[in-house]
């Protein structure tokens, strides 16, 4: 499954509309008869989001049927149910609909109407604190993967990466070629061999050159958003590329095999394996520093400033309790917050409004369940990026 991107997240936050709503509702993967289950699961939560136009908007049942008619539509595409995901998200305005499958199980189906659509779900899929890079050093066929902690995607190359030996092999000889009929020297390549088959009779020597010509490409792609990266390949390769490389967020473990295209979804698997133990321990580190700094300037458990300080782009590390939310008012310009006890048609769940503007700003945002909260009982925490006196 593609990688859900910032930019399919910013066209749901530039979707126009008065009334939105969101549906979050779990789907299977296997195309048997449990696809019933789910078009029933999802068919129960349009009937909350109806109950929910009705009541917020004083809407008939007929208007508000009319207005959800994308919904029940999807309910009669066999084709979507049958070959789904663990998970469906709905959002629909008047501006149109946007479908997304989703690759992770939901703590619980919810339904959403208001001014804004519930985006706390997808922030799993939206945090850099969760992503990384693959690259399968296959000297046959090499790939790059974006991945995260439930999906993955190819990063296509463009055509200046030799993303095969043989390719950078011929290159050479091309180069060395050109020269020696113009009367250059040979270049520093006089021993590379040709065998037409990869790099199963090539030499070291070979494979250090080609590995300094492919790190160089592959860093300038990653450089376009440094995240983590896990390498991929027989054991012999890997110190190999180290020694070419520059960029230092290449983690030490790596995934031993030999991997084609159609090896991608094991070897995801085994990436993953590798980068969990690392995620788990910078959320651990994130829940230790806000305990160091949790009773001065530079943190905060309190939900009035910490949702006041995400707002304002002044929150590095966002904890959020899954399932909450705070109802209520942002006053821009007299930088105020007023809170309300329930969801109406004219507030906003400001706990998501604080994940979106942190992810925007390039903060982090964890999602926790009430026991993995930094501070017992508190349903949002943060770290800031200056000391906050609000």
């Amino acid at each position: 499954m593609e990688i859900f991107r910032l930019d399919q997240f910013n066209d749901l936050l530039e979707m126009e509309g008065e009334q939105k709503v969101s549906i979050f509702s779990p789907t299977s993967r296997s195309s048997s008869d449990n696809y019933q289950q789910d078009k029933i699961n999802f068919k129960n939560q349009l009937k909350e989001a109806l109950t929910q136009l009705m009541e917020k908007y004083e809407w008939k049942e007929e208007e508000s049927k009319t207005f959800l008619a994308p919904g029940y539509e999807l309910l009669e595409d066999v084709a979507f149910w049958q070959h789904s995901s663990d998970a469906v998200a709905f959002f629909h305005s008047s501006a149109g609909t946007i479908i997304k499958q989703l690759p992770f199980e939901l703590d619980a189906p919810s339904s959403f109407v208001g001014k804004n659509f519930m985006l706390k779900p997808l922030v799993p899929l939206l945090n850099a604190n969760s992503r990384f890079y693959i690259l399968n050093l296959n000297q046959n066929d090499v790939r790059l993967y974006e991945a995260g902690m439930h999906s993955y995607s190819e990063v296509v190359f463009p055509e200046d990466v030799p993303a095969t030996i043989d390719d950078y092999l011929v290159y050479v000889h091309r180069q060395e070629s050109l020269q020696f009929r113009s009367g250059g020297s040979s270049g520093g390549n006089g021993g590379a061999m040709f065998h037409g088959h990869g790099a199963a009779n090539t030499d070291k020597i070979d494979i250090e050159q080609y590995f300094y010509e492919l790190s160089k490409k592959v860093e300038e792609i990653i450089a376009c958003e440094p995240l983590p990266v896990v390498l991929a390949g027989v054991e012999y390769l890997i110190p190999i590329y180290r020694k070419t490389a520059d960029y230092n967020g290449y983690v030490e473990g790596y995934v031993q095999g030999s991997f084609a295209e159609g090896d991608a979804a094991s070897l995801y698997e085994k990436a993953l394996e590798v980068m969990e133990p690392i995620f788990e321990k910078k959320q651990q580190d994130a829940q230790d520093r806000f305990k160091e700094l949790q009773f001065g300037e530079w943190a905060s458990f309190e939900p009035e400033k910490v949702i006041l300080a995400a707002l304002t782009g002044q929150v590095d590390t966002l904890f959020v309790r899954k399932q909450e939310a705070i109802w209520g008012h942002y006053n821009e310009s007299l930088y105020t917050l007023t809170l309300e006890e329930e969801s109406t048609a004219e507030n906003k769940d400001l706990l998501t409004e604080a994940c979106v503007k942190t992810i925007l700003q390039n903060g982090q945002v964890y999602m926790c369940a009430r026991e993995d909260m930094p501070e017992e009982g508190a349903v949002v925490a943060a770290i800031f990026r200056n000391p906050v006196t609000i």
